[in-house]
């Protein structure tokens, strides 16, 4: 068997420096891309925990109300609804305990409301912290709050990479 040309040596070693720096562009590429979507998820997990936050808020509002139109304010949920969102579009492990959060701080709205008397005008808490419908309605958005707040803790090293 006859040794190649020259020539060719040269044309095969140019093709494969050719093929070795395409393929270590296309990891760099793709180490870069993992990590923009690790920047991604960390960031959006601090705003789904920064809504969470802002979300355990209502709970007292809704106790100091005084008024029916009070309480129609804090009917809507927002920032318990953007977690829920966050949950859904980013964070599939939350998506439970977001949904569960939400619908517990609406049963407890609904309880709270319907034990309501709007000739009494002292706090709403004070009218409701003692009805046995309440303090169940109560009991299960704690749970469900501090079940989220586990789950947050529990899926952070998942989402939330340094």
């Amino acid at each position: 068997m006859q040794p190649l040309p020259d020539l060719v040596v040269g044309a095969l070693l140019a093709l494969l420096g050719v093929l070795v720096s395409q393929l270590v562009a296309m990891l760099q590429a793709r180490l870069e891309r993992q990590n923009k979507r690790e920047i991604l998820l960390r960031t959006k997990y601090e705003e789904l925990g920064a809504h969470f936050l802002d979300s355990m808020k209502l709970p007292h509002a809704l106790m100091t109300c005084t008024s029916t139109e009070d309480i129609l304010v804090l009917t809507h949920q927002a920032s318990g609804n953007n977690a829920h969102l966050l949950a859904l579009l980013y964070f599939p492990l939350l998506r439970q305990a977001t949904g569960q959060y939400i619908d517990s701080y609406s049963a407890l709205l609904l309880t709270a409301t319907s034990l309501h008397n709007p000739q009494d005008k002292r706090h709403l808490g004070t009218q409701v912290f003692d009805k046995p419908e309440y303090i169940q309605a109560r009991n299960n958005h704690l749970a469900a709050r501090d079940y989220l707040q586990e789950q947050i803790q529990v899926h952070a090293p998942t989402y939330a990479k340094s």
